[in-house]
């Protein structure tokens, strides 16, 4: 009997990532129709690889990620509100990421999030985990579990050390989840999900002033995808020349902070100071895990903290599976 796969699966508003037997993909949360031209399927060194062409069952054909970035950048679909787990590019930006992280047909048990915000809503948890069912069909049956996306890390934090640190499941936690368009805030109690919220915002509002202040020291136009590619690196290649990040990025970076930290102040117990351990995944935290521990100093940036929160549900959903019960 063929084991079921464990899949961590987040459809994020700025990046796609997922883990599974096959190993650990991202990349941007964007998807355009293929290309076709009377009809067919471009297929030529200016158009997209026939491989990379997503097929969903609509009979719409898509591409997504890097590829739709660089071969229809002015037809990207990337819906922000709970509409999106309607469209089919949502499901062709989870079937492209199962593919990259699923070699074979397999029966399936798949961790999924959506913001924290949102997680109250009956119906787009139902709508979110008919999307994934959807996109997973080609592989085989599968089974979905929602969950806030800041569980992701903090499941990510339980199973640090490989297995279940129950010592770590008995903690109160607290956790940033710094992502592309919001910011999500969590208190996990004994390990259970006590309460959340999203702050909107996220690391894209700061990707947008740094994009205006490279357009105005460089004349460089970038993408907000490429901007972000620039602060991981922490500069940018100009005319051929390594250049630093213009002046004004790092204040840039850390605007809207002060609200997140207000807001995890406000839903954790004593503002966050009777908390065992505060977790800090997400994209943001490798520029603003530093920042947060002005004002939190026991908090504690994750390893590959983008990863992060695909890590921790791929880690709960391999439980399952093993033990042959829901996630």
């Amino acid at each position: 009997m063929t084991p079921t796969a464990a899949i961590g699966l987040i459809v994020g508003h700025g990046y796609t990532k997922a883990q599974g037997p096959g190993g650990t993909t991202c990349f941007p949360s964007v998807a355009a129709l293929a290309p076709t031209h009377e009809g067919q399927l471009v297929d030529t060194a200016l158009g997209a690889p026939r491989a990379s062409v997503i097929e969903v069952d609509d009979g719409s054909t898509w591409i997504a990620g890097t590829t739709a970035l660089i071969t229809a950048p002015n037809q990207l679909v990337s819906i922000l509100d709970r509409a999106r787990y309607r469209s089919p590019s949502f499901v062709a930006l989870a079937r492209e990421a199962l593919r990259q992280v699923l070699p074979e047909p397999a029966s399936m048990r798949i961790l999924t999030g959506m913001p924290a915000a949102w997680f109250a809503d009956a119906t787009a948890r139902q709508q979110l985990a008919d999307a994934v069912v959807a996109a997973a069909r080609p592989w085989g049956p599968s089974q979905v579990t929602v969950a806030p996306e800041p569980a992701g890390v903090y499941y990510a934090y339980l199973f640090e050390r490989g297995t279940l640190d129950l010592g770590r499941k008995a903690e109160q936690v607290g956790v940033f989840d710094l992502g592309y368009r919001d910011a999500g805030v969590a208190w996990f109690s004994a390990g259970r999900y006590a309460s959340g919220g999203s702050v909107p915002g996220g690391m894209v509002e700061s990707l947008g002033e740094i994009k205006r202040l490279i357009a105005a020291t460089y004349g460089l136009e970038l993408s907000p995808h490429e901007v972000d590619l620039a602060v991981q690196r922490g500069g940018l290649t100009v005319e051929g020349e390594r250049r630093t990040l213009p002046p004004g990025s790092a204040e840039a970076l850390t605007k809207g902070l002060e609200t997140v930290v207000a807001t995890g102040r406000n839903l954790w117990p004593n503002g966050g100071r009777g908390l065992d351990a505060l977790v800090v995944g997400g994209g943001g935290a490798h520029v603003l895990g530093e920042a947060l521990r002005r004002a939190f100093p026991h908090a504690y940036v994750l390893n590959q903290p983008q990863l992060a929160g695909a890590r921790g549900f791929y880690a709960m959903a391999a439980m399952a599976a093993a033990s042959g019960r829901g996630a």
